[in-house]
């Protein structure tokens, strides 16, 4: 465990800003070129390119589609960055641009004063690798297909996996769009794919205060803050129709916008409203049930971008062809994973870090966030989910019923209540989502569900780190 704190090189083949992580053969013709900074700030690059289906800048961001003028420009603010997984900056001045289906020359960049669009978001809104390059296989969020359609802003995607509204400011991400935001620049908001998995973040109480603080603060930076309510995964349906757990994460965008009288975009709405038409095509803008392909993201930065223009915010001015379409390449099937990185910051005090090691490669532990917190008590909901990683126990559809009294039928703890309920697990009349795991209580669960394995109580509450090494011993 001597390299459980170690960093991946910042050296430019591992970690190269251009989305494509590694110049090789592998990348389905991927030209990138690069030329180094001056500083971080804003610049207009320029550079020559031949026959190109898709140009983007820095991070995979889309810049245009179908290049037929031999030279273009586009803008971009570069910033230090926060990778994946990793829990310092790196600090490259490296620009990047890239191209597919095409060849780069002559590339230069100019420094230049340009309105930038910050964006703070999760995976569905972040810049996504893609190494090789498929379009419908690749991950992509709407953040890194937005400047495609804002041609006379550079835009800047602070947007990271696994990242709640809390996280976005506890992580340091925040601070970095603090540090370079300017007046009269625009920060688009959008969380709560991950907000509602956490019961300390539920949407109309702390959920709504963390995404008040964020634009309370971009105010006080005289920029404007542009609330966008959650993208909606693939629809869900039963007995009741279509659902999508975010509703009321979206309902509470939408009500803290009026409240502070800020911009507001539906993308929850229109999202939602466009995949139930869909019915299972909509399949083809997603590469899971939750996270959109390049198709998928293009489609979403359009709507956003086409909405920023209606606000007076922004001018739409991109492709309205599909993101190329004709390319049905499929990524062939791949089974090499590495280890992934442990980067949490609250760690140094943990005795057995081969607990935190193996709850991170065995799926316990979220490996996007900084933070574990691997002291603090556990509430019934939290460790339910938990107990369910572990031991693979499959959720349950609620058919639109709630399991118990204390759970709504469309919140992220429903399913798990459903199969706790049916398979025994909680026999009492409430599922208590909300108050803290006794160790009394997490043994009596540990039996109904047939598991060998028990907490000492040597403390009423048992600590995170205690319940994860309790689980470890069953995975």
């Amino acid at each position: 465990m001597a390299d459980l704190f170690s960093h991946p090189s910042e050296a430019a083949d591992v970690f190269d800003q251009s989305g494509w992580l590694t110049i090789s053969g592998n990348t389905r013709k991927a030209s990138i070129l690069s030329v180094a900074a001056p500083h971080f700030g804003r610049f207009r690059i320029s550079v020559k390119a031949e026959g190109t289906q898709a140009l983007f800048g820095q991070r995979r961001n889309l810049v245009g589609t179908d290049i037929k003028s031999e030279s273009t420009s586009f803008f971009t603010c570069l910033t230090e960055y926060i990778p994946s997984m990793q829990n310092r900056a790196n600090k490259s001045l490296a620009l990047f641009a890239s191209a597919f289906g095409g060849e780069l020359s002559d590339m230069h960049a100019d420094e230049c004063d340009v309105r930038t669009v910050f964006i703070a978001g999760d995976s569905t809104v972040a810049d996504q690798y893609a190494v090789p390059y498929y379009p419908s296989d690749s991950y992509c969020g709407w953040g890194q297909m937005l400047s495609a359609f804002l041609s006379e802003n550079a835009v800047c995607n602070m947007a990271h996996s696994g990242l709640t509204s809390r996280c976005f400011i506890e992580d340091g991400h925040f601070d970095i769009v603090l540090r370079h935001m300017q007046p009269n620049d625009l920060c688009l908001v959008q969380f709560g794919h991950n907000d509602q998995k956490r019961r300390c973040l539920q949407a109309d109480q702390q959920y709504k205060t963390y995404l008040k603080k964020i634009c309370g603060q971009v105010l006080q930076k005289n920029a404007v803050p542009v609330l966008v309510s959650p993208i909606s995964r693939v629809p869900g349906k039963d007995e009741a129709g279509y659902f999508d757990l975010l509703e009321e994460h979206a309902n509470a965008v939408k009500s803290l916008a009026c409240d502070m009288s800020l911009p507001f975009i539906d993308l929850h709405s229109f999202s939602f409203d466009l995949f139930c038409r869909m019915g299972a095509e909509c399949r083809s803008l997603f590469r899971d049930m939750t996270h959109s392909n390049d198709p998928g993201a293009f489609c979403m930065a359009k709507y956003i971008a086409g909405e920023l223009d209606k606000l007076g915010l922004a001018v739409f001015a991109g492709p309205e062809a599909g993101f190329i379409s004709s390319d049905k390449a499929r990524a062939p099937s791949s089974d090499g994973k590495g280890p992934l990185p442990v980067s949490y910051l609250d760690i140094g005090d943990v005795a057995d870090k081969s607990a935190v090691y193996d709850g991170v490669q065995k799926g316990l532990l979220d490996p996007c966030v900084l933070h574990m917190h691997p002291f603090d008590p556990v509430t019934r909901a939290a460790f339910m989910q938990l107990l369910f990683r572990a031991a693979h126990i499959p959720s349950e559809t609620t058919n639109g019923r709630s399991p118990f009294p204390d759970i709504k039928p469309r919140e992220f703890d429903a399913s798990f209540a459903a199969a706790a309920k049916k398979l025994g697990l909680v026999t009492e009349d409430r599922y208590r989502p909300d108050d803290l795991i006794t160790a009394e209580e997490a043994n009596v669960l540990f039996r109904r569900a047939k598991l060998p394995v028990r907490i000492p109580v040597k403390q009423s509450y048992p600590c995170k780190l205690e319940i994860v090494q309790a689980l470890l011993s069953i995975m």
